[in-house]
């Protein structure tokens, strides 16, 4: 059985556990910090980043997007990425957009107010939060509403990876009580609170908010 190496709140390691439980594929988590120097771990992931991922003995790699991939090259039940060509490379884009772009602002306001005083002892700082509240995190969810428009899902509106994506950071706001505010951007509250209310993901939330004190 495969092993993920990481803590459920971090973004990137719930959205692997996730893509396993949406592929109804069984894993065993081993609680890594990230920066662990354990042996094991570094030879799955020198930078030190978490998620890591163990295939075997012989086989371990790290990042969520590549143990994703490898997830669907396994694991063809469930797909998590589009057949049309047009709208794998969307999926691809949205993947890539929200590892970078949205978990700057969005990862930035949830460590300030969750992980950061959880895990870090961490002092929140006010201006920075006033600022991605304000400023930052609606610019994103501007382009989310535009690109979402009056579908479901964000691509070809069938649940793809873009998805599973965005919905993680969805719930990185829901435990630093962002709301969502649903007069301008309808699409992107419905989507995250459809996608929060889902059984699995309602179950990933529950674990996270045990180990955060939320």
């Amino acid at each position: 059985m495969a092993i993920i190496y990481g803590v459920p709140p971090s973004p990137y390691v719930r959205k692997v556990m996730l893509a396993h439980a949406f592929k109804g594929v069984s894993y065993d988590l081993e609680p890594t910090m990230p920066g662990s120097e354990d042996p094991i771990f570094r030879a799955a992931s020198p930078l030190g980043k978490i998620p890591a991922y163990r295939v075997n003995e012989n086989s371990g790699f790290s990042d969520s997007s590549v143990i994703v991939a490898y997830l669907e090259r396994t694991e063809t039940q469930t797909p998590l990425y589009p057949t049309n060509a047009e709208d794998y490379g969307q999926a691809l884009w949205l993947e890539k957009y929200c590892d970078t772009k949205l978990a700057d602002v969005i990862s930035g306001l949830y460590f300030q107010l969750v992980v950061g005083p959880a895990f870090f002892e961490h002092t929140t700082e006010e201006e920075r939060v006033a600022d991605l509240v304000s400023n930052l995190i609606p610019e994103q969810l501007a382009y989310l509403e535009s690109t979402l428009a009056n579908n479901t899902y964000f691509v070809g509106n069938e649940f793809s990876v873009a998805d599973l994506s965005i919905g993680v950071h969805m719930m990185s706001l829901k435990h630093a009580k962002f709301e969502i505010d649903a007069e301008k951007y309808p699409a992107v509250a419905k989507f995250a609170a459809d996608f929060c209310e889902h059984p699995m993901v309602v179950t990933q939330l529950a674990q996270e908010s045990a180990m955060i004190g939320n």
